[in-house]
C-alpha cells in the first residue's frame, strides 16, 4: 500500500497527498520518499492548481526518520542516499508550479516532517493543539533535511539559531506570527486551505525566491555576531558533536548558496553518525523512551488506586507536585499550616497556569480542568480517606516524623511518601505506625519540567507502598527509578559529591570561575559553584552538613562552603561566587572566603575536568557497591535526568565502559593520591567488575 496516497478533486483541480506510513506514527523511509516523488509527479502531470498534504494518522503528521534504521543499517552510503533523495523530493515539490499547503489537525510535525513543511510547503493551516519543531539535537543529531537553512527564512536567523540549538518543540501557535502558519478550528482547515490555494496561484516558494526577505532581517555581520554568541554558549563541549555540527551548518548557510548548504548538511550528518558521543545521546533517547517507562517492575495489583492524593507543604516543591497532579486529573488536596497559606499557594499555581496559557503553552481548557482539581486546606481531618499523602516540608527529621504521626492519627492506612532529598526512610518511619507504608518519592525542581522521580525503598517499606509510588509517579508522567535507602540515596549523594568537589578544587588553587567554566566544557549544564548560588547556598550548606555527618569519608564538609554561608554569600537573589547568578558576574569578594590547601599541586585544566566527571562517576559506583542502586540503567537515567551528568556520555556506567573500567579505576587512584581527594578513592564495584573480566560495554 502506498505511504502517500494521491487523489485529485476534478472540480477544483486540487490534489491531496495523505501520508500514512507503517507504524503508529508517520516516519520517513525510502518507500515514503518514493511515494512522495510519485505523488508530486502525478500532481504535475494532472496540472493540479494546488496540493494539500495531510496525515491519515490521528496524532502524527510526519515525525522524521526512523532512528533505529538510521543508526543501525545501511552505513554511511545508505544514510547519504536517503538524505539526498529526501532533499531532492522536497526540492521537486517546492519548485512545482502549484501552491503546496499542509494541514495539521492536532498532530505533530517533527524533524523531517517539520523540514517537509519548511522546504516544500507555502503555507500551513493548523489547529492550536498541533506541535512543531526540530528536536534533533536533543537525540544527538541535527536537522539534515534542509531545516538548518529553511527555518531562518520563516522565523529569522536569531530565532532559528535558538530553536535549533535547543531542539525546541512547541505549539503550532508559536509560529502563528510568521507568514507560514495560520491557526484555525479543525472544521475550517480544508476550506481555508482551498481558498488560500485559489488566492495564491503563481506563488513562488520562499526558498527559491531571490526577492524573499527573511523576517527580522539582519546584516550578515549581525548574523555572524549571533553565531559567535551561539558558539560561546553551545560550542564549548567537544563531547557534543551534534551541536558543533549544527553550528557549522549555520555558518555554512551564511557562506554558501541554499543548494550547496543543504547538500553539505548531508556530509556533516553522515560524519556525525560515526562519533561515539552521538551514539551515546541516541542510545540515551532509547533508554529514556523505551526502557525507562518500564525499568522498575512492580505488581500494579498491589498499588493503591489513587484518584486523589494530598500534599503537605505548599512551598515550591509542593506547588510543583500539585500542579502536575491536578493536570493529570487527580483531585489534589494541598495542606499547609493555615488556610490562607494553602489558598495563596493554590492561587500561585493558578497564576502559573495563566502564564502558560498566555504563552500559548497550555489551552485555557487545560488550565480550567487542572484548576478545578486543586483543593486548599489546613485541616488534617480531610486526610482521613486520602490513599496517598506526599509530605513536602523542609529537610528536618523531627518535623517529618511529627507530620507522619499527625497523619497516622487520622489515616492509619494511607501510603505516606516523603519528598525528602537526603533523609533515610528508616529514620523517618522509626517508631511510627505502619512503617511498611512509608516510602520516598523524591521529585526534582522545577517539578513540572524535570522528568525524573526517585522512589526510595526503606528497609521496612512494603510492596504496596512501592507499587503505589511507582504507579502514581508514572501516572504523573515521570521516569521512575527505584533505589535503596541511605543518606542522600543515589541522586543527592552523587550530586553532593560533584558540588563538594567544586569547592575542593577552589581550595586547591583553581579559580572558582575556572571550575565552572571547565565543568561546562566537560558537558555539565552548570558548574558546581554556580549551582551553589542558583540552588541556594542555605540549602547546599545544610544538605552538605547532613551528608558530611553521615558519610564523612566520602563527602567531607568544605570549610570554604562554611565560610561562604557565614559570610552571607548564599545566592538565591544574594551574591554567591557571582554578584548575579543569572548573568554570572564575578564576585571577587568570594575569593577571601576560600581556604587554600598547602603542599598540594593545583590541578591542570585536564585534571580539573576529569576530577569533576569522576566525582560523579565514582560516587555512582559507590552507590552500586552500597546497594543503593540496583542496576546500571537506573544509574545512567538518574544521573542524566536528575542531576545533570553530561548526556553526551549517556551516564556514569556508559562513561566507565567507554573509557575502560581499569583505566577509570587507575585514573581515580592517580587523582585521589595526587590531590588527596577522599571521594575519588575507587568504589569496590570496580574491583568486582575486574574480577568478572568486564572492562567495557557495561550498558
Amino acid at each position: 500500500m502506498s505511504e502517500v496516497k494521491y487523489t485529485l478533486d476534478r472540480s477544483s483541480s486540487i490534489a491531496t497527498f495523505v501520508i500514512d506510513t507503517a507504524g503508529p506514527v508517520n516516519t520517513i523511509g525510502l518507500e515514503f520518499i518514493a511515494d512522495l516523488e510519485t505523488a508530486c509527479e502525478r500532481a504535475n502531470a494532472d496540472e493540479a492548481k494546488g496540493v494539500i498534504i495531510r496525515s491519515g494518522k490521528r496524532a502524527s503528521f510526519l515525525d522524521g526518520a526512523n532512528l533505529k534504521e538510521i543508526m543501525g543499517g545501511g552505513g554511511r552510503g545508505g544514510v547519504r542516499h536517503l538524505l539526498l533523495r529526501y532533499q531532492e523530493a522536497l526540492a521537486a515539490l517546492a519548485q512545482s508550479p502549484f501552491p503546496v499547503v499542509a494541514l495539521l489537525d492536532g498532530q505533530t510535525a517533527l524533524g523531517g516532517g517539520m523540514e517537509l513543511i519548511l522546504w516544500a510547503c507555502d503555507h500551513v493551516f493548523t489547529t492550536a493543539k498541533s506541535r512543531m519543531g526540530l528536536p534533533e539535537v536533543s537525540v544527538g543529531l541535527f536537522p539534515a533535511g534542509g531545516g538548518m537553512q529553511t527555518l531562518p527564512k520563516v522565523v529569522g536567523f536569531k530565532t532559528a539559531t535558538d530553536l535549533i540549538l535547543n531542539g525546541r518543540v512547541g505549539p503550532a501557535g508559536d509560529y502563528a506570527k510568521t507568514s507560514l502558519v495560520t491557526v484555525c478550528d479543525s472544521a475550517d482547515l480544508t476550506s481555508r486551505a482551498v481558498s488560500w490555494i485559489e488566492e495564491h496561484q503563481g506563488i513562488r516558494n520562499r526558498n527559491y525566491d531571490p526577492n524573499f526577505e527573511e523576517p527580522d532581517r539582519m546584516s550578515v555581520e549581525k548574523q555572524r555576531e549571533v553565531l559567535a554568541a551561539a558558539k560561546t554558549r553551545y560550542g564549548q563541549c567537544a563531547g557534543r558533536p551534534y551541536l558543533l555540527a549544527a553550528l557549522e551548518s549555520l555558518e555554512n548557510g551564511l557562506k554558501f548558496p541554499f543548494d550547496a548548504a543543504v547538500r553539505d548538511d548531508v556530509e556533516l550528518f553522515v560524519r556525525l553518525l560515526e562519533h561515539p558521543n552521538a551514539r551515546n545521546k541516541v542510545d540515551l533517547f532509547f533508554l529514556v523512551t523505551s526502557l525507562g517507562p518500564k525499568l522498575v517492575k512492580v505488581d500494579p495489583r498491589k498499588a493503591v488506586p489513587a484518584s486523589s492524593l494530598a500534599i503537605i507543604g505548599s512551598g515550591l516543591m509542593g506547588r510543583g507536585i500539585a500542579q502536575v497532579s491536578a493536570d493529570k486529573g487527580i483531585r489534589t488536596l494541598l495542606i499547609d499550616v493555615d488556610e490562607k497559606t494553602a489558598k495563596d499557594a493554590v492561587e500561585s499555581i493558578k497564576a502559573t497556569l495563566d502564564g502558560l496559557v498566555n504563552k500559548g503553552r497550555w489551552s485555557s481548557d487545560r488550565r480550567d480542568r487542572a484548576a478545578v482539581h486543586l483543593v486548599p486546606s489546613a485541616d488534617y481531618n480531610e486526610l482521613a480517606h486520602v490513599p496517598l499523602i506526599i509530605e513536602c516540608v523542609f529537610e528536618d527529621l523531627s518535623l517529618k516524623k511529627k507530620i507522619l504521626a499527625q497523619v497516622r492519627e487520622v489515616n492509619p492506612t494511607a501510603i505516606f511518601a516523603s519528598n525528602t532529598s537526603t533523609l533515610p526512610m528508616a529514620e523517618i518511619s522509626e517508631g511510627s505506625m505502619r512503617p511498611e507504608l512509608v516510602v520516598g518519592m523524591h521529585f526534582f525542581s522545577p517539578v513540572p519540567l524535570m522528568p525524573l522521580l526517585e522512589v526510595i525503598e526503606g528497609p521496612q517499606t512494603g510492596a504496596e507502598a512501592v507499587a503505589t509510588a511507582v504507579t502514581v509517579g508514572r501516572a504523573l508522567g515521570k521516569t521512575v527509578i527505584l533505589v535503596g535507602d541511605g543518606p542522600g540515596f543515589y541522586t543527592s549523594r552523587t550530586f553532593g559529591s560533584y558540588v563538594t568537589t567544586g569547592f575542593r578544587l577552589a581550595e586547591l588553587g583553581v579559580s572558582p570561575w575556572d571550575v565552572d567554566r571547565l565543568a561546562v566544557r566537560a558537558g555539565f549544564p552548570q558548574g558546581p559553584l554556580h549551582v551553589y548560588g542558583t540552588a541556594g547556598g542555605n540549602v547546599v550548606y545544610h544538605a552538605g552538613g547532613f551528608m558530611a555527618e553521615r558519610l564523612p569519608d566520602r563527602l567531607p564538609l568544605s570549610q570554604t562552603l562554611v565560610n561562604m554561608y557565614k559570610a552571607g554569600f548564599v545566592g538565591a537573589g544574594k551574591p554567591s561566587f557571582y554578584l548575579d547568578d543569572r548573568t554570572m558576574t564575578r564576585n571577587e569578594a568570594a575569593l577571601d572566603q576560600i581556604v587554600p590547601v598547602r603542599g598540594i599541586p593545583t590541578p591542570t585544566e585536564e585534571e580539573t575536568a576529569d576530577i569533576l566527571l569522576l566525582s560523579m562517576v565514582n560516587e555512582a559506583f559507590w552507590c552500586l557497591s552500597d546497594e543503593v542502586l540496583r542496576d546500571y540503567h537506573s544509574m545512567d537515567l538518574g544521573a542524566v535526568l536528575g542531576i545533570g551528568f553530561p548526556d553526551c556520555w549517556h551516564g556514569p556506567a556508559r562513561y566507565a565502559g567507554l573509557k575502560g573500567v581499569t583505566a577509570v579505576k587507575n585514573r581515580l587512584n592517580e587523582l585521589a593520591e595526587k590531590f588527596r581527594l577522599s571521594n575519588l578513592v575507587p568504589a569496590p564495584e570496580f574491583d568486582r567488575l575486574a574480577a568478572c573480566g568486564l572492562d567495557s560495554n557495561l550498558i
